[in-house]
């Protein structure tokens, strides 16, 4: 068997305290986020490098975020809509 690369990425996540995640060497947080063990409820993508596990850097974390959940740009489409009215019509 092959040994791991250097650097690689898994998706991860926890069930019962223990931490899980795919059997895959993921070269790029992209293939691991489209991995489909990612489809777990609070899934995550931890890097490996060295044979050593490691939280993702500021710019991996950016990329990962914008791989699940969008662009931050395009987050600031949304609007948050005043509710309830502040002046509402008046009710005969």
């Amino acid at each position: 068997m092959p040994s791991p690369p250097l650097l690689y990425y898994f998706a991860a996540w926890t069930d019962s305290g223990c931490l899980c995640g795919c059997d895959h060497f993921h070269l790029t947080l992209a293939s691991a986020v489209a991995c489909s063990a990612i489809g777990y409820a609070g899934a995550y993508v931890i890097a490996v490098e060295k044979g050593e596990y490691r939280e993702l850097s500021p710019k991996e974390e950016t990329e990962f975020q914008e791989l699940m959940y969008g662009s931050p740009e395009r987050k600031r489409e949304g609007a948050v809509l005043p509710w309830p009215k502040p002046n509402p019509e008046p009710a005969d």
